[in-house]
Order: C-alpha cells, then sequence, then structure tokens
C-alpha cells in the first residue's frame, strides 16, 4: 500500500485516505469491520490502537477494552512471547509477517488463529504501522495434530513390529539350528537304511520350509524400512530366469503344473541384484503355483518394451476377484483367508516381490480377469543396452585337511548338533557354553575356526571376538558369528567387532564348507 495515514487518527483504517477517495475509505472500513477474522491496526508491536467489532463478539469484551496493550490478554500465555517477539522484529524490519497463535473464546476456550500482518506505507513510501487479520484456523490445527500423533503412532508400530520379527526370526532360528544340524548329522550316518533317509528328507524339507518362512518375514520387513541391501552388478535377463525357476521347481511339481518359458534371442541385461530379483519372480511363479490348483499352465515370458524389461508370469489358476486386485499387495493380505490357510503361506511373498522390483527402479502390476480365469503379474525393471563384459571364470577352493575348530554355544542342543556335525567331516572340535569358558579353552585348543554365538550369556559374542583375538594373536584364525539375528545392521557390527564371517542360523552345510575352505586356505 503506498496510501499517505493521516497521523491525527493512525489507527483507523478509514484515515488512510491520503486525498483518496473518502467514500472508497469508509467503505474499506465497513468490510473489515464486518468481515469474519479479527482485523486490527497497530504503530507499535505490542500495541492496537484499533480493532474490529469481531473481536468483540469473539473475546465477549468490547473492542474499546482490547485496545492499546488489553489485547494481549486473550492471547494464550505459551504464545505470548513468541507473538510480540515476531511483532517486534518485523516492526522493526518493516516486513509483513504471518504467527499462528491462541486466543481465548468469550466462553474461556482458546482457539487457533493465523494472524498476517501487513505494512502501511505513506505517499513517500516510509512505514506508518501496520494492519492485519486473524483467521480462525482451529479445526485444521486439530487436524493437523491428530493426523501428526497417528503418524508418530503408525511409525512406532513400524519400528515394534520390525523388533518383533527381528526377535522372533531369532527365537524360531534357535531351535532351528539343532533339528538342521542334526538332519545333517542323519545323512552322514544313515547309509543305506532307508528308514533314516526318509527321516532325514523328512526333517530336511520342513526345516527348509520354516526357514523360508522365517527369511520372508525379516525380508519384508527390511524392505518396507529400506534396509535391504543390494549388490548391483550387470545381469542377464536370462539368468534371472534359470535362477527363479530353479528356486520354483518343487512348488511346480508339487502342484504337476506344466511350465511353459519364453524367451527372446536377444541377450538383455540389467543392474541389480542377481539373487534378489531371482527371489521376487519366484515368488511370482510360486504365486502362480500355489494358485493353480488342479495341474494346469505356468507360463513366464520377456519381452522388450522400450527402455525397459517385463518378465510376465502367467497362469490358468483361481484368478483375482476384482475388488481384491487393488490390495494383492498389500502385507499379509489374502483374497481367500480359509483356502489360502491350507495352502500355507502368509501373505507376503508378493509384497517383497513389488518392493524388491522397486527398489531397482521397477515394479510389479498384477492383472486377472475375475474369479477362475487366472492371472498376469508383470515385473518390469530398467532395461540396460551395453553388452556384457566377460567375468573371468572362479577357482574353486579344495579342502585338503580337517580343521581345529571352537564352537562357542550356550543352547546346548545347538551345540551337540553343530559337534557332532564337524566331527563327523574329520575336524577336531572343543566346545564351550560361555565367553569364560571360550577364554579358558582357547589357547589349549589352538583353534583354526571359531564358531561363536553372539547371544551368548554374560560376555557377548562381540565382546568375545575382541578376548580371542587378543589370547590367539599371531595364529590364523577364522572368527565366524553365528546368530538368529539377520539384519544388515548385526552384520556390519559383528564385522566391525573382528569377526571374519557372518552366518544365519539354522547353518547351512554350504556355509559351513566355505568357511573350512577359508580356514584352509588361510593356514596355507
Amino acid at each position: 500500500m503506498a496510501e499517505e495515514v493521516n497521523t491525527s487518527h493512525p489507527a483507523n483504517p478509514a484515515a488512510v485516505a491520503g486525498g483518496a477517495d473518502r467514500g472508497f475509505a469508509e467503505h474499506l472500513e465497513a468490510v473489515a469491520a464486518n468481515a469474519p477474522a479479527l482485523s486490527w491496526s497497530a504503530t507499535r508491536p505490542q500495541v492496537n490502537e484499533w480493532l474490529s467489532p469481531s473481536w468483540a463478539a469473539y473475546s465477549g469484551m468490547a473492542a474499546s477494552a482490547l485496545t492499546g496493550e488489553a489485547w494481549t490478554r486473550l492471547v494464550h500465555p505459551e504464545d505470548l512471547e513468541r507473538c510480540l517477539g515476531i511483532r517486534a522484529t518485523s516492526f522493526e524490519a518493516e516486513r509483513p509477517f504471518t504467527l499462528d497463535l491462541r486466543l481465548r473464546r468469550h466462553d474461556g476456550e482458546y482457539r487457533w488463529f493465523v494472524d498476517n500482518g501487513i505494512v502501511l506505507r505513506g505517499a513517500d513510501g516510509s512505514a506508518a504501522g501496520f494492519v492485519g487479520s486473524a483467521v480462525d484456523i482451529h479445526e485444521r490445527k486439530m487436524l493437523e495434530e491428530t493426523l501428526a500423533e497417528r503418524t508418530q503412532a503408525l511409525r512406532l508400530a513400524e519400528r515394534r513390529q520390525g523388533q518383533f520379527l527381528a526377535m522372533l526370526s531369532h527365537e524360531l532360528r534357535n531351535p532351528l539350528a539343532p533339528i538342521a544340524n542334526a538332519a545333517s548329522v542323519l545323512r552322514t550316518l544313515e547309509h543305506s537304511n532307508p528308514i533314516l533317509v526318509r527321516l532325514r528328507e523328512i526333517l530336511e524339507r520342513q526345516v527348509g520350509r520354516l526357514g523360508r518362512l522365517v527369511e520372508e518375514l525379516i525380508d519384508v520387513t527390511r524392505a518396507a524400512q529400506g534396509q535391504i541391501s543390494l549388490v548391483r552388478e550387470r545381469i542377464s535377463i536370462d539368468g534371472i530366469v534359470q535362477a527363479a525357476v530353479a528356486m520354483s521347481h518343487d512348488k511346480l511339481n508339487a502342484g504337476q503344473h506344466r511350465l511353459e518359458v519364453d524367451v527372446p534371442d536377444e541377450r538383455l541385461f540389467v543392474r541389480g541384484d542377481a539373487g534378489r530379483l531371482a527371489q521376487a519372480l519366484a515368488n511370482l511363479i510360486g504365486n502362480a503355483a500355489k494358485f493353480t490348483f488342479e495341474p494346469g499352465v505356468v507360463s513366464i515370458g520377456v519381452r522388450r518394451a522400450a527402455k525397459t524389461v517385463h518378465l510376465s508370469v502367467r497362469d490358468s489358476g483361481q484368478g483375482i476377484a476384482a475388488d481384491f486386485l487393488p490390495h494383492a499387495f498389500e502385507l499379509f493380505a489374502q483374497q481367500d483367508q480359509t483356502l489360502a490357510r491350507s495352502l500355507g503361506g502368509m501373505g507376503v511373498g508378493l509384497t517383497l516381490a513389488r518392493r524388491i522390483a522397486q527398489l531397482h527402479g521397477g515394479d510389479v502390476e498384477a492383472f486377472s480377469e475375475g474369479i477362475g480365469k487366472g492371472s498376469e503379474f508383470i515385473l518390469w525393471l530398467p532395461l540396460l543396452a551395453e553388452e556384457p563384459a566377460a567375468l573371468p571364470a572362479a577357482t574353486p577352493l579344495r579342502l585338503g585337511e580337517s580343521c581345529r575348530v571352537l564352537i562357542v554355544e550356550d543352547n546346548a542342543d545347538a551345540l551337540e548338533s553343530l559337534r557332532l556335525q564337524m566331527e563327523l567331516w574329520g575336524n577336531e572340535v572343543s566346545t564351550a557354553r560361555s565367553a569364560e569358558e571360550a577364554l579358558a579353552k582357547a589357547a589349549a585348543a589352538n583353534p583354526q575356526i571359531v564358531l561363536c554365538d553372539i547371544g551368548l550369556p554374560g560376555m557377548d559374542g562381540y565382546r568375545l571376538v575382541a578376548a580371542l583375538r587378543k589370547k590367539l594373536a599371531g595364529s590364523p584364525v577364522v572368527f565366524a558369528a553365528v546368530t538368529g539375528y539377520a539384519s544388515g545392521d548385526e552384520q556390519e557390527r559383528a564385522l566391525a567387532a573382528g569377526f571374519d564371517s557372518f552366518l544365519v542360523k539354522p547353518l547351512e552345510p554350504e556355509s559351513l564348507t566355505r568357511l573350512l575352505r577359508s580356514a584352509v586356505s588361510r593356514v596355507a
């Protein structure tokens, strides 16, 4: 505003005429007086010389009783210092301001307002004061606070869910470890005994199934929280398809489904984590096999689309109802709860597949014409155009001798089954049930491998590995952390504490074999 202020009545907006039409100025005053906002004008930060009649209606006090500094009595005590500070700064800098504050209503309730003040200037451009209006935003503020509280509650619930699933995986892996080890021992002892062979096969199948369920729970939690670490490299699409088909072999055979694969002759490449992408595609294949109830056809197709590659999985099974289709990728969502329970699973496979694709810059979409008409899932990824670089052939390590192994584990069953496994492979094994016992036996055992549980009573594995490294200084030892916690944070912490390897319960024979090879290689 560039109007001149009549200093004889500085507080009255109608006085801001400065030679302009007096009727227009009076019209502005009438608008300000009858507007629902609480209008005001001032020449000093703490003093309002004029207040619109709406102040009286809101506060229950005459507007004349609120002029000067009296209006500040309506401001909530917690907001007053901030309000006056902002006004003082704005008045001094001759700049407009906006602030949120609470004002007391005639019934004693404080309601939230947004107060906007602008500078009044005369014809010469000098500041003559401020005018402003306070608008009631109480409902909006309450909604914002409610939304903030709910957001905080959801974040807390998500964090607690992650903590619960991490603890659940640990508690489930602890009993899984000795069962898996016992099955491995049976494999060594069974020879030609068909009963032992059948028992061992049952144990391995069910341990594998339970282990996969646990891993799915952990993976989907990590994915939701952005904690999945990816090893990004150049990989071929046909390699992903082959790996996914191999991972889905048992599920397809169990349903006696026929698999059809259509991969173009053109080699297509993406950048990403080969294992995770194969896992995502395998989840889609497994879902197709699961919901195709009679022996049917599961088709995998690959096609190029501009700068993306589409991997489709089509089945001739149950199909997806139109009202469920938008929820197909939600965590724990299952279309037919009764049927899904009979088929097993927890409703996390599709969620995980989509999240893995999204972490690679792609996505997964679902299509179906309805119940009984099958379904199609399309996983698409950004495409790489360059030719792959030749990779050097890996030279396998050979296990040439047995190792001296120290196992530190407080779970008696896990300790005994792992000891039996390592001894049956020809290793010399020492055991300890606590950190103190491990330190006492370390020198005499002179181990080449230390398999150390992290969750030990008293001194945990993180502190124990430092003490063992000091005690065994000068000896070539491979220290392997063994735990039921599989988070990336735990692995980083273990490696930072001094472990060379990180093994998750139940221990796979392949993992132990690689560890033995590493120890032999280090000694050599």
